[in-house]
Parts: structure tokens; sequence; C-alpha cells
């Protein structure tokens, strides 16, 4: 059993310290967007990223530190999820062989790829990038899905990056989670970032557990649910 202490919080904590403390397969779902840094050193970049105030800690890795600081946190990814459970994971498509391989060497099992299609290109010259990818996985033979009209290519706008530099929509992470969960499952975000994984779980009721290490991140988040809340009892 989970201790109430750790749900539908945000835990201004590292992840791995965090899961440890979960007990096993004690979590129905797992999406989430670790600093992966597949392209280039954003902190020394031009425009928004290379503004101080949009530094993200552990998102300017060489792709071997990537691998041996993302292994561990596998691991317990695999060790807390319940047998049948969905594994969601954002990477883009230089570190998505590196991202594969890693969750894999965990025990997990693929089942499938998602191409994000943001509908829009970024900036750059060439082939601009205009998807980003996500993994599925499960812990041994996956649960069913719930939704039989979503394929593996989802077109949904990105968000506006008002609340974090690397900001996922709602959309997209609300059709995750109703494919992966019930009503009152528990899903975590090892990566909690600016809390969309959290609000998207308060809109679909189910239960949360997040771990954000930056305390400025966990602030909106918190600022973020609180809205929620707000919203759904003017409601």
């Amino acid at each position: 059993m989970i201790d109430e202490k750790w749900l539908n919080k945000i835990h201004c904590m590292d992840c791995l310290e965090g899961m440890k403390q979960l007990p096993d397969e004690s979590i129905d779902l797992i999406v989430t967007d670790p600093p992966y840094s597949g392209l280039q050193s954003k902190s020394r970049g031009s425009g928004r990223f290379s503004q101080a105030e949009h530094h993200i800690d552990f998102d300017d890795m060489t792709e071997r530190a990537f691998l041996l600081f993302i292994k561990p946190i596998f691991k317990e990814v695999y060790r807390v999820m319940k047998v049948g459970s969905h594994f969601y994971c954002f990477t883009d498509w230089k570190q998505l062989r590196n991202m594969m391989d890693c969750i894999e060497l965990s025990s997990l099992k693929l089942i499938n790829l998602i191409c994000w299609d943001k509908r829009h290109f970024g900036t750059g010259a060439g082939y601009r990038s205009q998807s980003e990818y996500i993994l599925v996985f499960s812990k041994g033979i996956n649960n069913k899905f719930n939704l039989n009209n979503v394929g593996n290519v989802i077109r949904c706008k990105r968000s506006g990056g008002n609340y974090h530099p690397h900001e996922k929509p709602l959309d997209l992470l609300n059709i995750f989670i109703s494919n992966s969960t019930i009503l009152d499952n528990l899903v975590l975000d090892p990566f909690m970032g600016s809390g969309t994984t959290a609000v998207a779980c308060k809109q679909l009721n189910r239960n949360f557990i997040g771990f954000e290490i930056e305390q400025k991140y966990v602030e909106i988040a918190n600022k973020r649910l609180q809205q929620e809340a707000l919203h759904n009892f003017i409601s």
C-alpha cells in the first residue's frame, strides 16, 4: 500500500530517491519526459534557451552521461510498476535508440512507438523538427488499452511553453492516461516539470505522484493544480 503522504502531491526531490521509498508494484501507469538532451546544448543555445531563468538541471548532458544518469531510474520504474501496466517515455529522434535500449535493459517490454506531430516545425534549416516520439512499454504482457480510436501518429499542437520550456500539451497527456488507466488508478511522473501530468490526472479523476527536483517548477505546478481545483469548484 502507498502511504497517503505521497498521494496527489508533487514532491521536490530527486526522483530516484523518491521512487526508492515507494512499494513494489504499486503504480498503475508511468508517463514522463526525462531531460534527454538529444539534439544539442540548450543552455548554450540562443533565444529562450540561453536565458538563465530557463536553465534546467541535467538538461545539458552528453549521450554517455545521460545513459549513466537514466539507467538506475529505469530500474526503479520497473520495480514500482504493476505487472501489465504501461510506461510512456518522451524522446527525440537522436536519443531514440539509446532510450529504447536503456528501457529494454530494465526488463520492460516494448509495445509501440508513437510519433507526436506538433503541426508546426521548429527553427533551423533543412528537415526542420516537427515531431517528438513517445516510447510505450509494459511490465510483462501489457494490459489492454481502453481506446480503439487512437493511432500511433498523433497530431496535437504543442504547448506555448508558458510554464516550462519543454512543456507537453495537456491534450496529449489526457490521451495516454485515458488509454492506460481507469478511475482512481495511480499515475507516477518522475520528472513532473510544471505539472501537466498532474493536471491531466485531476481532470480525469486519477491519483498521481510527482517528483520534480527544481523548486520553482514545483511551485508552478501547485499553482496550476489550484487553478484546476478552482475551475472545477466553479463549474
